[in-house]
């Protein structure tokens, strides 16, 4: 069976989300981009990209003929539009941009010029808006006019402008709904609208959500013009999406998401990347190795507990850059309080080195080593837990302040470090007790 009669069989199925996922799942970038290209119905079209993962949608959106392609990106709304067309390779962008309708065009563009992570770059362009010396009832009458076009919007909110297009107000639609006909609309505004600015980042954007129970905020520029409004749920899908690049940024895939059925070529490079820089820290753990080589083979149980020493002062690193990720997160502490956080990491950690250290002195002692190793070795694993733990909690700090992502960067130079650290201090100690 051809891609074509593929796509017509799928086109005619009754596919969920979850099983057309699965279904292109299975496909390479260029089968999905045939089978999709086969389907007449652009709706239906619609409906697959906005269920699959924008990094596979805008893949397979490049693959097709760039005429096809902006028509069907044409009839989306303003904000997954933008999302789209920023999936999509650079070159393949500019044809489709090119061939969609002037006011889209300009619209995209526009949206496109924001980073992905403000207002202004998670914003719908498309909203319902009077002047605020509009009566209720002309209102009423649109609605009902054009009630195909405002369903698709979804609106729950009229939003009041003045002279200047700027926000006057903001009126629910229940209570216009419940207002006299003969009634303003500026009557049904009670107080000073909540806004958020373009250039608003993501996170203040969930955080004036928090503070407030409304389902969408109206998004303004400096001069109080509106520009679009971003709804909760577009935020909370931000903050996750937002989470999920942290997540693989910390695992070491750099580039963005990483799906089985991309190029091996982009697989790759995303996961190399990482790897290499990884490889080069983890250099120095073994050149300290290397120079101890007489140590360790005067005393051959010193190489059954390194790795012990090692994984435990790694382990300890990363719960504390964890807390410490998770309060810059909050924003709870400040980047340059590096001071507070080390003082009490280090009392805890003091507490927490005793026992390790006396368990792994003990330890090396049970597997044949003399009295004199088993203490240097029992100091070593006490001393790195220390370092481990004060470097796990000051490493976030110091990259936010040079403005790297802690999420990213953090756990594999906390733990290297860690490496090295145990490295040199239990092999320089057993050196000096033999």
């Amino acid at each position: 069976m051809n891609s074509g009669e593929i796509g017509v069989r799928f086109a005619d199925s009754d596919l969920g989300p979850d099983a057309t996922r699965a279904y292109f799942g299975t496909l390479n970038q260029v089968e999905a981009a045939e089978v999709l290209a086969s389907i007449a119905d652009d709706a239906r079209v619609r409906e697959v990209l906005l269920w699959l993962p924008r990094e596979q949608s805008g893949a397979i959106l490049a693959s097709i003929e760039p005429g096809r392609a902006a028509g069907v990106i044409a009839g989306l709304p303003s904000d997954e539009r933008a999302d789209l067309l920023a999936a999509i390779d650079e070159d393949p962008r500019a044809a489709i941009q090119a061939l969609l309708p002037a006011a889209a065009r300009r619209d995209a563009a526009r949206l496109l010029a924001y980073p992905p992570d403000t207002a202004g770059g998670l914003m719908e362009t498309e909203f319902v808006a009077y002047p605020a010396g509009a009566s209720v009832r002309d209102a009423i009458r649109d609605l009902r006019s054009n009630q195909k076009k405002y369903s698709v919007i979804g609106v729950q909110y009229v939003y009041l402008l003045d002279e200047e297009n700027r926000l006057f107000g903001v009126a629910p639609l229940r209570d216009l709904m419940l207002a006299a006909e003969d009634s303003l609309l500026s009557s049904l505004v009670t107080r000073t609208p909540a806004t958020v600015r373009d250039t608003t980042s993501l996170h203040d954007v969930a955080a004036t959500f928090d503070e407030h129970p409304f389902l969408a905020l109206p998004v303004v520029d400096e001069s109080g013009v509106m520009l679009g409004v971003i709804s909760r749920a577009d935020a909370t899908e931000g903050e996750q999406e937002e989470a999920e690049d942290d997540y693989r940024l910390s695992q070491g895939i750099v580039g963005g998401e990483e799906l089985r059925s991309m190029p091996v070529g982009i697989r790759l490079r995303r996961r190399s990347a990482w790897l290499g820089v990884n490889l080069l820290l983890c250099l120095g753990g073994a050149a300290i190795v290397a120079i101890h080589r007489d140590t360790l083979a005067k005393a051959i149980v010193v190489a059954a507990v390194l790795p012990v020493i090692s994984a435990t002062s790694g382990n300890a690193a990363m719960q504390a850059a964890a807390v410490t990720i998770r309060e810059l997160t909050l924003g709870v502490i400040d980047p340059a309080a590096w001071r507070r956080v080390l003082a009490h990491e280090l009392m805890l950690a003091a507490l927490m080195a005793l026992p390790l250290g006396c368990a792994v002195g003990l330890l090396s002692n049970l597997w044949g080593a003399p009295w004199t190793v088993g203490a240097a070795v029992g100091i070593a694993m006490a001393l790195n837990a220390i370092i481990a733990i004060g470097i796990g909690a000051t490493c976030p700090l110091l990259l936010r302040r040079l403005s790297v992502d802690p999420a990213l960067a953090s756990g594999p130079i906390a733990t290297t470090l860690a490496d090295v650290t145990g490295f040199a201090l239990t092999l320089t100690l057993v050196a000096m007790a033999t």
